[in-house]
């Protein structure tokens, strides 16, 4: 059956919807070299944006010389796991670079500290494999030492580089992680540009907002927005109409702040509205019932996701559930939903619910923050099928 939308992968250049002003902004600090700090929701289109559709158009550009070193660093725990994720990338990156071997192998010379190890192909397709590890054979290479010959390789004008770290929050968990990462990024050329990207606004304050902090100013910074109402219309007719479906502005309106206005969950939802042949028209009623479809077909991953929570962050996620949206934590009006579960308790519960995604937090115009559940698909589950059984 033919997809309409696309969803769970990176998305390409034309099926990427809006943020063409900061296209535009972000390629011109990347050309420039500049250091860019890029704060959304997970699942916004960020990483697409910035390593699908601009990191390709840099790279074309002189595909012979330029290489694009991303490395996420959601699942890290320790600086070795940093270390780690960036000695993948780098590997990954130059066993990519067919051009770099054809020319020989004299730029491995200008490495300081770190053994290159080249494979060749053993049926004589493509370059073989790549590999860095250190001079005692580990295969693990100390992310500053990385960063060092990144810097080496640029300045004797062997290469150019493009570093992409994303995810780039969870450092703030690591003892040390922020010092040692400053401190190797702020030794690079100014002409290699660095990209960070966050998604998780709690834990970026702490390593940006922070005077104390290593990361304080650093970068130029831009955040991603949601897409405006009348713009992501025409993006879903667009589709839409090879399916013979049409939305009107009211409806499309309906279904996007439904689903917090995330390019993903709208994407996933109105392909399966699109594949069906059923939906004619497409209203509230129409919508209302086809979340409850599309939730009733995964509804045992929704139910073992529910399994995880304890007795009281259970209770505490039912609350927000209910309540949809909240601008204090710990206010009275939050509090009531939740009376046998302590102040203190619901503060730890929330601190632990944004450090696992569960929830996210923005600043509002006015300053203040506000807390939501940050999977709709979930909310939509438990509002139809727990909040009122518990």
């Amino acid at each position: 059956m033919k997809k309409y939308f696309e969803y769970d992968r990176l998305i390409e250049e034309k099926d990427f919807c809006n943020f063409s002003k900061e296209k535009e902004l972000l390629y011109k600090h990347i050309e420039r070299g500049d250091c860019v700090k890029i704060f959304a929701p997970r699942n916004f289109g960020k990483t697409s944006l910035i390593k699908n559709i601009l990191a390709k158009k840099w790279e074309k550009e002189n595909p012979e010389h330029r290489v694009i070193l991303y490395a996420d660093f959601y699942s890290i725990e320790n600086l070795e796991n940093i270390s780690l994720e960036l000695t993948k990338s780098f590997n990954l990156s130059f066993s990519n670079k067919k051009s770099f071997f054809d020319k020989g192998m004299e730029w491995t010379k200008m490495l300081k500290n770190i053994r290159p190890v080249w494979q060749p192909s053993s049926n004589g397709e493509g370059i073989g494999e790549f590999s860095i590890r250190t001079e005692q054979n580990h295969d693990i290479v100390d992310f500053e030492i990385l960063f060092e010959n990144i810097n080496r390789l640029q300045k004797n004008k062997q290469m150019e580089f493009l570093v992409i770290l994303d995810e780039f929050q969870e450092i703030a968990k690591i003892k040390r992680a922020e010092a040692k990462l400053r401190n190797a990024l702020q030794n690079l050329s100014n002409k290699i540009p660095v990209v960070i990207l966050g998604s998780k606004q709690h834990l970026l304050s702490k390593i940006f907002d922070n005077p104390k902090a290593p990361f304080y100013s650093w970068g130029f910074t831009l955040e991603l927005h949601p897409i405006d109402y009348e713009q992501y219309t025409t993006y879903l007719n667009q589709r839409f109409k090879e399916a013979s479906k049409h939305i009107d502005l009211k409806n499309s309106q309906y279904i996007q702040d439904k689903l917090n206005r995330i390019p993903e969950s709208i994407n996933r939802f109105c392909d399966f509205l699109a594949r069906d042949p059923l939906v004619k028209i497409i209203n509230k009623t129409v919508i209302d019932d086809k979340i409850k479809e599309f939730i009733d077909r995964s509804r045992s991953i929704y139910e073992e996701n529910l399994i995880q929570f304890k007795k009281n962050p259970k209770k505490v996620l039912l609350a927000l559930t209910k309540v949809g949206e909240i601008t204090a934590i710990t206010g009275q009006n939050f509090l009531k939903e939740i009376p046998d579960v302590s102040k203190t308790g619901v503060s730890d519960i929330m601190k632990n619910f944004l450090d696992d995604s569960v929830v996210s937090r923005k600043i509002n115009q006015d300053g203040s923050f506000s807390y939501k559940i940050v999977d709709p698909f979930m909310r939509e589950f438990l509002l139809r099928y727990k909040l009122f059984n518990n």
